[in-house]
């Protein structure tokens, strides 16, 4: 909702989007636990503007440091631009961040798992994948992990943008 006469912050909340449970989660650590197997976790980065804003028009205003010398120049007071990139604090953000993770995971070969929201499993890696919100959780076979992240993506290809994944701890 935003309340245009005097510019106060909006207040979104996010009900288009299901990240994996806690026992989901649980049941990663778990499978991370069988013989050859381990869990490892990274964090998308910025995961919400690798998104693409779908749905009605959403238009922010810039601050001054953003506006561009011939804006100044010309007079403009208050610039605003159409918003392209899913920000966190959005209403839709969090279903666009997620329509995206699920887009790039399903061309990369990891079926969703039913009755899991947001988690997956590689026919070919036997992999087991949690995503809630933006810190995903990928355990199996140790030999399989490394190609497991990079299948998820490096961003700069496709898929996924991705922090450098590590031993699980904190998810």
């Amino acid at each position: 909702r935003i309340i245009p006469h005097n510019w106060e912050a909006a207040i979104f909340q996010d009900l288009g989007s299901a990240p994996a449970s806690i026992e989901a989660g649980k049941v990663a650590d778990c499978y991370g636990c069988l013989p050859g197997h381990s869990t490892q976790q990274a964090d998308a980065e910025q995961a919400y503007v690798q998104a693409k804003l779908a749905g009605r028009t959403t238009w922010v205003a810039l601050p001054p440091d953003q506006w561009p010398g011939e804006w100044k120049e010309r007079g403009v007071t208050r610039p605003v631009a159409k918003l392209d990139k899913a920000l966190d604090g959005h209403p839709d953000s969090g279903t666009m961040w997620e329509k995206h993770c699920d887009s790039e995971l399903l061309a990369q070969g990891f079926a969703p798992i039913e009755h899991l929201p947001s988690c997956y499993f590689p026919e070919r890696l036997r992999l087991l994948l949690a995503v809630c919100v933006d810190d995903l959780k990928l355990s199996g076979l140790r030999e399989y992990l490394a190609e497991g992240w990079r299948s998820i993506g490096d961003g700069r290809s496709g898929g996924i943008t991705l922090e450098e994944p590590a031993e699980s701890c904190l998810y």
